[in-house]
């Protein structure tokens, strides 16, 4: 029976039935999910076999649907979470990996390919081995980012992983379609040569036409739309698709080839490091949910639909089981080859923080390959598909004398090469993470767990006290309950002080370095506030906090194990950043200088504020060490109120009239907490709480006139 929208629909939903469930069935026994997702295909192939289940590969996965409808969603979430900063200091070893990886398994997988195939009685053309080597060079950043998250990984670790597969996604697209278009050609002429290196190059770097347009867009329309979880959230949904779309425009009506996935993994990044702080704070939390919920859905049919395609070919494949084991082993020297030789050279010569040998067996066993590469598959004409005439002309010149099509022996090898990254490597990942001890926090995130473990306790043991005084509780459940929580109270003190006791001359340092950091983040949190609330403009505001962000990675990056690396953490490598400051340039001005004072006298007394009820908590190390940073603090605080001060003695009226801007945004931000308040009492109508809300919304978010 042909499909129809009915049957279109009810798989499409079984399909999402069945993902939520493997989903929920993988957390209850601890298993990767996507491993799990391939136990499921194998049980839906025969299942979709029999006529009342029918329907269940009615839903097709098709190179529009993955491309146009499913890849834009996962390209942006997993560029939405991005650091850009953290990615141009890794650029040495991100961009090594990348660019030997391609080489090495050019030099290898095409060519071992082309002369091993034989030796198992496949005569397989040159160019098809290499536009295999174009597509399975893409290790897919999806399928990484989905197992990462199961699994703790150190952050730089996760960093060089993502943009590895990311920078493999823009390069072995391009390659693919310039290989697949001389296959199509059949023709090598300098016309041909020069044409396929303008698409390469133009598909590396026409994202710089998408990131000028998402930068001027999403600034323009964002300040329109504050405080409306549905339209800011929609408008990323439509961003995201919009310029992996406009890409395919431009190269299919204009001729120049420009990369969608390139152009939507920068608008993802831009908005992350650029205007994310513009998004209201509430919408902030949906709009995260929002993108991992589409996230996981998108990954999890393109996945279940990525194995029903195995239905659809028609091959023995008992007949593949030599060269697929062939592909294999060939891809995995390639890639061990590839991760071992670049980063020595980069360890030999000191060229950026030294990656540890576990962490580059890792890279060298982890290499997932997923979306991207089945994408390039299914985008090799088929039968009744457009260019597939000259497919068949291609398999004529070069005797292509076997039942099955070039397509379908790729589609084998491809998706049997998926399937062992998953089966085989995924499911070792956790057990080789934890032999190699990648996993292990280093002495600052184990204080920093440690230190908040305590304080939760703490505060766990207050409320039972209170709870208990109020008779909530029985005598029989609160011993319970209070003796349980003494004692995970007591282990992890001894944790915290084993751990000061291994450092001995270190310990000081240590808490001093996790104060620090603690503090800082109490200045970002409260400075994101006084944005929110626009008591601070927009360049003020990232005026203060790219200082902030640079002394939190100087004290992120710092471990026992890093003590001695170069420490290059001062540099700016806000190449973006530079860029809008040139443009947008504005000289120092005593109105400026008031403001970013003013924020730094509130900041600085909110973490004077939460460090002296830090200090008032036992935490078994000399709380004294407390002094010191709360010191420095006061002095800050002392400082920016003295500049403050001046600023204003100098220009009275146009400060007064900034602060009476100010100071009534606070009042207002007042009156907001005392509706909501009012609303969640119920106490006032839900159509007077909307009038109350729009009036004083009208006025909070107005900028600052500076």
């Amino acid at each position: 029976m042909e499909p129809s929208f009915l049957t279109w629909t009810l798989s499409l939903l079984f399909l999402v039935l069945i993902s939520c469930g493997t989903y929920f069935l993988s957390k209850k026994i601890n298993f990767p999910y996507t491993v799990l997702l391939v136990l499921i295909w194998i049980i839906l192939i025969p299942l979709s076999s029999l006529n009342f289940f029918s329907f269940i590969d009615d839903f097709r996965l098709t190179p529009e649907v993955l491309f146009f409808v499913f890849l834009p969603i996962l390209l942006f979430e997993s560029a939405y979470n991005m650091n850009y900063r953290q990615v141009i200091k890794n650029w040495k070893s991100i961009t090594s990996l990348a660019v030997f990886w391609l080489l090495i398994s050019a030099a290898i997988i095409a060519v071992a390919l082309f002369y091993i195939f034989p030796l198992v009685w496949f005569h397989i053309p040159f160019m098809v081995c290499l536009l295999f080597w174009s597509l399975i060079s893409a290790t897919d950043p999806v399928a990484v980012l989905s197992l990462f998250k199961t699994v703790w990984a150190p952050r730089r670790l996760t960093l060089i992983f993502e943009w590895e597969s990311l920078f493999n996604d823009w390069t072995a697209l391009a390659l693919f379609l310039v290989i697949l278009w001389v296959i199509f050609e059949w023709s090598v002429t300098w016309n041909s040569i020069i044409w396929g290196v303008w698409s390469f190059l133009s598909m590396m770097f026409g994202w710089i036409l998408f990131w000028t347009i998402t930068w001027v867009i999403f600034s323009k329309v964002i300040w329109k739309i504050t405080n409306n979880e549905a339209i800011e959230i929609t408008f990323t949904m439509v961003l995201a698709h919009l310029t992996f779309i406009l890409s395919e425009v431009i190269n299919e009506h204009l001729g120049i080839p420009v990369s969608g996935v390139i152009s939507t993994t920068i608008a993802g990044m831009i908005i992350w490091n650029y205007w994310r702080y513009k998004i209201t704070p509430r919408v902030e939390e949906y709009m995260e949910k929002f993108w991992w919920f589409f996230a996981f859905l998108a990954n999890s049919l393109v996945f279940i639909l990525m194995w029903l395609t195995l239905s659809y070919v028609n091959i023995d494949f008992n007949n593949f089981i030599v060269p697929i084991f062939v592909v294999i082993f060939v891809v995995m020297f390639a890639r061990a080859i590839s991760v071992y030789l670049p980063i020595w050279v980069i360890n030999l010569f000191k060229m950026e923080e030294y990656i540890p040998i576990t962490w580059q067996h890792l890279l060298s066993w982890w290499s997932l390959r997923w979306a991207l590469a089945m994408m390039m598959v299914l985008m090799i004409p088929w039968q009744w598909d457009a260019n597939y005439d000259k497919i068949l002309k291609f398999q004529e010149t070069v005797w292509w004398d076997y039942s099955f099509s070039i397509k379908d022996f790729i589609m084998v090898i491809t998706i049997w090469s998926i399937m062992f990254t998953l089966l085989i490597k995924a499911t070792t990942i956790a057990a080789f993470m934890r032999k190699m001890k990648i996993d292990k926090l280093h002495d600052l995130e184990q204080f920093e767990y440690e230190e908040w473990k305590i304080m939760a306790f703490l505060k766990i043991i207050e409320k039972l006290n209170s709870s208990y005084s109020k008779a909530y509780l029985t005598e029989n459940e609160y011993n319970k309950l209070k003796t349980r929580y003494e004692d995970k109270l007591k282990e992890a003190i001894k944790w915290l002080k084993d751990l000061l006791e291994s450092q001995k001359e270190n310990a000081v340092t240590l808490v001093k370095k996790a104060l620090s950091l603690h503090s800082l983040w109490i200045e970002k949190q409260y400075l994101k506030d006084l944005f929110h609330h626009n008591e601070i403009d927009e360049k003020n505001f990232k005026y203060i906090l790219r200082k902030i962000n640079r002394q939190i990675e100087r004290l992120e990056m710092w471990s026992s194990q890093l003590s001695k690396v170069k420490d290059i953490s001062n540099k700016d490598y806000d190449l973006f950043e530079k860029i809008l400051i040139k443009f947008d340039y504005e000289a120092e001005n005593d109105v400026n200088v008031y403001i970013r004072n003013r924020t730094k006298v509130v900041i600085t007394r909110k973490v004077i504020k939460e460090l002296t009820e830090l200090k008032s908590i036992d935490f078994w190390f000399d709380n004294t060490l407390f002094d010191e940073t709360i010191e420095l603090y006061v002095k800050f605080n002392k400082d920016a109120l003295d500049k403050k001060n001046e600023v204003r003695k100098n220009n009275p009226k146009e400060i007064e009239h900034i602060e009476w801007e100010l100071y009534n945004k606070s009042l207002l931000k007042l009156e907001e907490k005392v509706i909501n308040d009012l609303h969640d009492r119920e106490i006032i109508t839900p159509k007077l709480y909307i009038k109350f809300c729009e009036e004083i919304e009208e006025d909070i978010y107005k900028k600052v006139k500076v």
